[in-house]
């Protein structure tokens, strides 16, 4: 199983990063277009059990995958694990913190790759720098949407 990290700070409160990333149309415009995430099954805001169904491109390969969130406590976190996708086991913890600056947000991405053909393409540091582009474009975005009052 691998590991990946990452952190922001954002000028706004824990709330507001929380109501604004828990709804599935603000994911995909913050994502890096490139990644072609488009959700073909979500509800507009995620609470506790709400299952995400959206495809994506990833190594030059359409991917479909269905996640379901199995924790969520407004304004602190949610737990996202996939159902069914490209990966082996994917879980990804959402955190937000209060920070003197305005809110800290954590994400840890655990995953194992997959068995298969698929597997023999991949290595767990392919996909950690795959996730560390998205998250650079993310935050990128982020930055700018919490500047621009965007996020409040």
């Amino acid at each position: 199983m691998a590991l990946f990290e990452h952190e922001l700070i954002l000028p706004c409160s824990p709330k507001a990063a929380f109501d604004f990333l828990r709804r599935p149309a603000n994911i995909a415009r913050i994502s890096d277009p490139n990644m072609g995430l488009k959700f073909t099954a979500a509800p507009e805001h995620i609470e506790e059990g709400s299952v995400l169904e959206f495809q994506l491109v990833s190594f030059n390969q359409v991917h479909k995958a269905i996640h379901r969130i199995t924790r969520f406590e407004p304004s602190k976190l949610f737990f996202e694990e996939q159902e069914k996708g490209p990966l082996a086991m994917w879980e990804h913890l959402h955190q937000f913190e209060p920070h003197p600056e305005g809110v800290r947000l954590i994400d840890e991405i655990d995953f194992e790759l997959p068995g298969g053909l698929l597997g023999l393409f991949l290595s767990e540091d392919k996909i950690i720098d795959s996730l560390e582009d998205g998250f650079f474009y993310r935050s990128g975005q982020l930055q700018h949407l919490a500047n621009a009052g965007e996020i409040r």
